[in-house]
């Protein structure tokens, strides 16, 4: 697993760095300068990135700091030196930031012993070497090439890893056949822990819902709420749950799922490109393979891309997505909040938000118990399964679940005998006055509002995920009261 990925020379203009998106990866980024290159970071989502400096000047630079606890960070950066540009301690010492662990990646375009045995030692390589052993940081290079002239496939080392209060181990440079730069990876290790630097939890895999088998869910679930609700004792939360489980193991068993981040233009054929550019052992049948290589893929997205164009549309919502994606820049989707000056932990933050939250609601947090007149002013009418129905074919798809975890996709699709017990849980409901505990909760997630900073938490607004059959409930009762209140206008 990659956690972060130090890009130099991307050559990005500052709309295509902004829009640059890497399916599960949070990008960082600095655009060219129209004599240099450009660099980014791209970092694993769920790991906290507190953005620090992106400099155009010699050395282009990007640096982010990672929090994975209150005691636990990593400083990187990506710089880049262009070929031309002169190497002294001044503009190195740019590289340095803070105190603490840091990890360098460069393309320095110079050459030194301990690091590229292949070429001769220059004034800059040098100049490295002095100001490394200055500031007590370590190469972690192990001499192996890093470069590949194309047309002669000379070999050389001009990228560099530096590294301050932290070890670097397995480092490896493996041929990309996209670059004449090598693909160099390597581990961290952070503090006293033998542990590799990692996420804390992965990413939720998604459902893969054009390959669901529907006619098997709706018949596992048909049988699974059904028998459930027979045999569940009374009351509106003992029916709530026996529908939700019922619908979730039924899911479990007809829906797979899948991360979702799969790459966008790849196909066999560059698959079987990509292992017959790492077997071969000729130079120029290598250099050949990896020329058409590179014009497949350009066909290839090429191809995509006027596929998608071909298909915008005014009044299509995928159409104005790409758009978006394309000029719509976009923060970090896990920075790091600071309060006083200190970084919160993952349950730092949580805790601060929900206190914020608490302190700003409006509403008292116990509510009194709904007094039911004894009397009642007219007939309950119980909601029938064509307003259900109705209410059904109203639901958005795409939208994120509540605490059961129930979607939308899920309810459209249930069967006769499931719609029957939904029926059955909202008319008891309704005609007792009795609201599912379950239906009281919600997950609040706090979103960034644009152009406000990361790193405070007054530039959140909450989003409650509530569930999704209440919401379908409410829908039905909505279109009720609003059809009494439009007659009486």
């Amino acid at each position: 697993m990659v956690l972060f990925c130090l890009l130099q020379e991307t050559h990005l203009a500052s709309a295509e760095c902004a829009a640059l998106k890497i399916g599960g990866y949070q990008h960082v980024g600095q655009a060219r300068t129209p004599h240099g290159g450009g660099v980014s970071i791209l970092v694993r989502e769920g790991v906290g990135v507190e953005v620090g400096v992106l400099e155009k000047k010699v050395p282009e630079r990007a640096t982010v700091t990672l929090r994975f606890s209150a005691n636990v960070s990593l400083m990187i950066t990506s710089a880049y030196f262009p070929r031309k540009a002169d190497v002294s301690s001044e503009s190195l010492d740019t590289l340095l930031g803070a105190s603490g662990p840091l990890v360098v990646g460069a393309d320095v375009n110079s050459h030194h012993v301990l690091w590229d045995p292949l070429r001769p030692s220059d004034d800059k390589g040098e100049c490295i070497v002095d100001w490394c052993v200055q500031n007590d940081l370590s190469i972690a290079n192990t001499g192996s090439a890093a470069r590949r002239q194309p047309g002669t496939a000379a070999l050389s080392s001009p990228d560099i890893t530096l590294c301050r209060d932290c070890e670097i181990s397995n480092w490896k440079s493996t041929l990309s056949p996209d670059s004449d730069h090598y693909w160099i990876t390597f581990d961290v290790f952070v503090g006293t822990s033998l542990d590799v630097i990692a996420p804390s939890k992965p990413a939720r895999a998604l459902y893969a819902w054009n390959k669901a088998r529907w006619n098997d869910f709706r018949k596992l679930s048909d049988e699974f709420i059904f028998r459930r609700m027979k045999r569940s004792a009374k009351g509106a939360d003992a029916m709530n749950k026996a529908v939700t489980r019922g619908i979730r193991m039924a899911a479990k068993r007809t829906i797979p799922k899948g991360k979702g981040v799969a790459p966008p233009f790849w196909t066999p054929e560059l698959t079987k490109l990509d292992k017959m550019v790492q077997e071969c052992k000729n130079e120029r049948k290598r250099d050949a393979l990896i020329r058409w290589r590179r014009k497949v893929l350009t066909d290839t997205a090429l191809g995509r891309w006027k596929e998608n164009v071909a298909k915008l549309s005014v009044t299509d919502s995928a159409s104005w997505k790409l758009v978006k994606s394309i000029y719509a820049p976009r923060p970090p989707t896990s920075p790091v909040l600071v309060v006083d000056g200190h970084p919160l932990t993952k349950r730092q933050q949580a805790q601060a938000l929900a206190q914020m939250y608490m302190a700003r609601s409006t509403k008292a947090p116990h509510a009194p118990d709904m007094k039911i007149p004894r009397t009642r002013r007219c007939t309950f009418q119980p909601i029938t399964e064509a307003e259900l129905d109705v209410a059904l074919r109203e639901l958005s798809s795409g939208t994120a679940p509540g605490d059961d975890e129930i979607h939308c996709e899920e309810l459209k699709q249930l069967g006769r005998v499931s719609r029957r017990c939904i029926l059955r849980l909202f008319n008891y409901s309704l005609r007792t006055g009795q609201v599912p505990a379950k239906w009281r909760q919600g997950i609040i997630v706090p979103l960034l509002k644009p152009n406000k900073p990361a790193n405070s938490m007054a530039s959140f607004r909450p989003v409650t995920l509530t569930s999704t059959l209440c919401k379908l409930m409410e829908r039905i009762v909505a279109r009720r009261v609003r059809d009494c209140i439009e007659d009486k206008l």
